[in-house]
């Protein structure tokens, strides 16, 4: 009997080297979001680290990007990160997929918020190679667009579509600014990254427990207090982390935090550590 074609094709990418990511507007280009696994950069060597990736879409389009390290872990140099979401009209939680095909050449698989995976270019990127006039495009991310010249100075142009998107580029803005200036080691020996996603379900709205897999690598031993932190960095909020035998959780103060951020049932809640003991929290909305 024949053998299944796509069974085999599935088969075998199974076998390569693979890693993920879901976008978000507020932190697209952060250095937390630009990272390289570390259980997926193990298996590469310095010297193919070193130089570029090349990062090629289903419908034929390609981008390189430098690959930067830091003394903690690897990730994507910012203006050809940038440039590949802005081109591809993403921000708005896409998940992607990258799967290395050797040389350092990865294909990307780009999942919409439906569920639904791009197979061609967005009509933004069409126009914009069809006119060559250098315009940008009102994708999500267009709010706050930073480029490379070519003396290699960051400029930053700002589009004006309103208050709210204004408000929204600067949130962006000051979050990196509090990454890229306050986070340390946490969680630095495990993951190249130190953050866990939750989802929020009716009992979490009075107290969240925190993964098994968190508690063992990043969390203390005992009870703490942590301060978790808004995205726009206006807001934050002092949560006492409870240890117990049964497991792990945000108590006291949690509450408070989810009325007022406000939290509801079927949120998404990303936390990353910007101190041993502060977390921002994201959410995104079902």
């Amino acid at each position: 009997m024949a053998r299944n074609s796509d069974y085999d094709m599935c088969k075998e990418e199974r076998k390569r080297e693979s890693f993920f990511k879901v976008l978000q507007r507020v932190d697209f280009s952060s250095e937390n979001m630009r990272a390289l696994p570390y259980d997926f950069v193990r298996s590469f060597s310095n010297n193919e680290l070193s130089g570029k990736m090349k990062i090629k879409a289903r419908w034929g389009s390609s981008w390189e990007v430098e690959i930067c390290k830091n003394p903690r872990f690897y990730f994507m140099d910012k203006s050809g990160w940038v440039k590949f979401v802005r081109d591809n009209a993403l921000g708005d939680n896409e998940f992607l997929t990258f799967t290395h095909k050797g040389k350092m050449r990865f294909t990307v698989n780009i999942f919409k918020q439906d569920g639904k995976e791009m197979l061609q270019p967005p009509q933004s990127m069409a126009s914009m190679a069809s006119s060559k006039q250098g315009r940008f495009s009102t994708t999500p991310l267009a709010t706050t667009i930073t480029a490379e010249s070519n003396e290699g100075v960051n400029y930053r142009r700002k589009l004006n579509f309103g208050k709210k998107k204004a408000e929204e580029s600067q949130y962006s803005k000051r979050t990196e600014k509090v990454f890229s200036a306050r986070r340390d080691s946490a969680g630095a020996s495990s993951s190249s990254v130190a953050e866990f996603t939750t989802f929020i379900k009716k009992s979490y709205l009075i107290f969240m427990r925190v993964p098994k897999s968190v508690q063992t690598i990043h969390m203390p031993k005992r009870r703490t207090i942590f301060k978790i932190h808004h995205p726009n960095m206006k807001k934050s909020w002092n949560v006492v982390y409870l240890v117990a035998d049964r497991g792990a959780s945000f108590s006291g103060g949690w509450q408070r935090l989810a009325q007022e951020y406000p939290l509801a049932v079927g949120d998404t809640c990303k936390f990353s550590f910007i101190k041993q003991r502060e977390l921002i929290l994201f959410v995104s909305k079902p």
